[in-house]
């Protein structure tokens, strides 16, 4: 998944005042959908532009899964430094691409996105996006989806030109019957859950 975060200009602060961008000192994860040393972070100091492989995340529902499997998350905890005191900046805009597969109607996937700073953890800010399945026939497809966090609801950093930012990445399937099979996840399903609707599709590609 890739993450844009942007500054903002306080109006204490001139023109004139230099604004050294932070840099990300360091990043970690947790959360069922990426396990310890599975994810791949390519952030190389980046704070406009990073993004994250979630090779583990995936999740499934219908006959054979456990409710368990219905719903997974990410978080990612970045550290950020190194920025102008007096400025802050927040995260703006979101970007997620998976594997959708579902074999008939029905089924919804639901993806959640939740920011929030380590030193206001109570200030957040949530986004929800749902993709229905009204396809009889079923679904096999790659999935990008984009939400933008309004401007009257941004999480800024603190004002000492550094901050832990928190984004948590999580999809849920909800459905009106069992019997409807259903996955999503970084790569195109490598069990036999959708098996006769997986032989007629193409493999997923980055």
């Amino acid at each position: 998944m890739l993450s844009i975060a942007a500054p903002l200009i306080p109006s204490m602060l001139s023109i004139r005042d230099t604004f050294t961008p932070p840099t990300i000192v360091s990043s970690s994860f947790s959360g069922n959908g990426c396990p310890q040393g599975t994810t791949d972070a390519s952030t190389a100091g980046l704070w406009e532009h990073f993004f994250f492989k979630l090779p583990s995340f995936k999740a499934k529902t219908g006959p054979s899964s456990s409710p368990a499997e219905r719903t997974v998350n990410c978080q990612a905890h970045i550290n950020f430094g190194g920025s102008t005191a007096g400025w802050q900046f927040a995260l703006k805009e979101h970007w997620s691409k998976g594997f959708l597969e579902i074999d008939g109607a029905g089924v919804t996937l639901t993806q959640y996105l939740t920011v929030y700073f380590s030193q206001d953890a109570a200030n957040t800010a949530t986004t929800v996006q749902s993709v229905p399945s009204t396809e009889d026939s079923g679904v096999s497809k790659e999935l990008k989806l984009h939400t933008t966090i309004a401007e009257d609801a941004l999480i800024w950093s603190p004002c000492n030109g550094a901050g832990i930012l928190n984004v948590n990445f999580r999809v849920a399937f909800t459905s009106a019957t069992s019997d409807v099979a259903a996955y999503y996840g970084a790569s195109k399903n490598a069990s036999e859950l959708l098996d006769k609707k997986n032989a007629a599709s193409s493999p997923y590609k980055e």
